[in-house]
């Protein structure tokens, strides 16, 4: 049974939001968004925070995935070729007779 035929169910709530920003703004428009925003956070970080702070490189998600896949692929390639190498192939052990 769908959970709006059930009012005291509780669900999940997407929300997908498109957002267009503006190149740039007036004076006057920066002025009336922040009466209507929170106001604004300290942009000076302490030294505490900054100490915390890392520094990273940003990649493109999509070359991650491909690499990862490219990875798992060639990891799975070198598991046989090592299985390959094995002289002998692999050892058998049979159970012993009581």
């Amino acid at each position: 049974m769908p959970i709006y035929q059930r009012p005291f169910m509780k669900g999940k709530l997407y929300i997908h939001f498109t957002v267009e920003f503006p190149d740039s703004l007036a004076p006057e428009q920066c002025k009336a968004l922040e009466t209507v925003l929170p106001p604004r956070l300290s942009s000076k970080l302490t030294d505490m925070e900054t100490d915390e702070c890392e520094e990273t490189t940003m990649h493109d998600v999509n070359n991650i995935e491909e690499e990862m896949h490219r990875k798992q692929a060639h990891a799975a390639h070198e598991a046989y070729e090592e299985d390959d190498e094995m002289p002998g192939g692999a050892q058998r052990v049979q159970c012993a007779q009581q």
